[in-house]
C-alpha cells in the first residue's frame, strides 16, 4: 500500500461516501494500480480494492487470533476493531467473525494447538467473500463467516451430512438476524450479531459455553447510516456494556 492518510469510513484516500451502482465497470485502484471490475468507487472517483483495503486488517486479526487466550469472541472481535487497520466498514468484518469464533472455542474446549491452523483455514475460506456481498449478492458476508466458522468446527464438506446441515443452518440463523436488523448495512452490528449467534450454536450444537453478550456500540456517531436506537447495539441501549480494547502484537 502506498504511503497515504487513511479515512476510517468512505474513502480510504479522501473520505468521501461511496457511490455504488447496479452494474461493474473496469476500475483501477488508486494504491496498487491493479484493475478490476467494480461497482463501488468514491463520490470523487477513487477506487480501492479489496486487497489493499483489507489487506492489512486481516493480518492483524490473524496474527491476533492465532496467538490470543481469550474465551470470548465478543470481546476478541470488539477489541480488534480498535486497531487502526479495521475500518468502519469492509470485507475484513468477513473475516473477523470465524477467526474470533474458532480462537476462542478453541481456548474453550482446551485445545489451543488447533488456533493458529483453525484461523488460517477461516481467512483462506474468507478470502472470497468481496465488500458489498450483503446488498449486491443478498448475503452478508459477517453471516457466511459465522457459517465457516461451523464448517471448520465440526469438519464440515460439501460430501458431509449432519455437518452439512449444522454448517449451512448457522448460516441462515445469522442471516435473518442481520435481515432483522434492517438496512442499510453496518460493518459493526452485523459482525455483533452473527458471533452472538455462533455463540449460541457453540452452546447448543458443539457443547462449548463462549462467555459472549451484547456490547454498547462505541461506533455509532462516526456512522453516517447508523439506526440509532432501533439497532440493538446502540450507545446506551439494553445492551450497554463495554469490552477493553486489546492489543494484538
Amino acid at each position: 500500500m502506498t504511503e497515504t492518510t487513511e479515512h476510517q469510513q468512505g474513502c480510504l484516500l479522501c473520505g468521501a461516501g461511496l457511490v455504488y451502482r447496479l452494474g461493474t465497470v473496469p476500475m483501477t485502484c488508486a494504491l496498487c494500480g491493479r484493475t478490476r471490475d467494480s461497482a463501488a468507487s468514491c463520490a470523487g472517483g477513487h477506487y480501492v480494492c479489496d486487497g489493499c483495503h483489507a489487506g492489512q486488517a486481516k493480518d492483524v486479526i490473524e496474527r491476533f487470533c492465532a496467538a490470543t487466550l481469550l474465551t470470548d469472541p465478543m470481546a476478541i472481535a470488539v477489541g480488534l476493531m480498535h486497531q487502526p487497520s479495521l475500518k468502519l466498514h469492509g470485507p475484513e468484518h468477513h473475516f473477523l467473525v470465524p477467526a474470533a469464533l474458532l480462537a476462542a472455542l478453541s481456548n474453550a474446549e482446551g485445545a489451543p494447538e488447533r488456533r493458529a491452523g483453525r484461523v488460517a483455514e477461516a481467512r483462506r475460506r474468507a478470502e472470497p467473500l468481496v465488500g458489498g456481498l450483503c446488498g449486491f449478492q443478498g448475503a452478508c458476508g459477517a453471516a457466511i463467516g459465522a457459517g465457516i466458522f461451523a464448517s471448520i468446527a465440526t469438519g464440515a464438506t460439501p460430501l458431509s451430512t449432519e455437518a452439512w446441515r449444522l454448517a449451512n443452518g448457522l448460516t441462515a440463523r445469522a442471516l435473518e438476524a442481520v435481515a432483522k436488523a434492517g438496512g442499510p448495512r453496518c460493518c459493526k452490528r452485523d459482525t455483533f450479531l452473527s458471533i452472538l449467534t455462533g455463540a449460541r450454536f457453540a452452546q447448543a450444537t458443539l457443547g462449548v459455553a463462549l462467555p459472549a453478550r451484547g456490547l454498547a456500540c462505541e461506533w455509532s456517531d462516526r456512522n453516517q447510516e447508523c439506526l440509532g436506537e432501533a439497532c440493538a447495539f446502540h450507545r446506551g441501549g439494553p445492551d450497554a456494556g463495554r469490552a477493553r480494547p486489546l492489543s494484538p502484537a
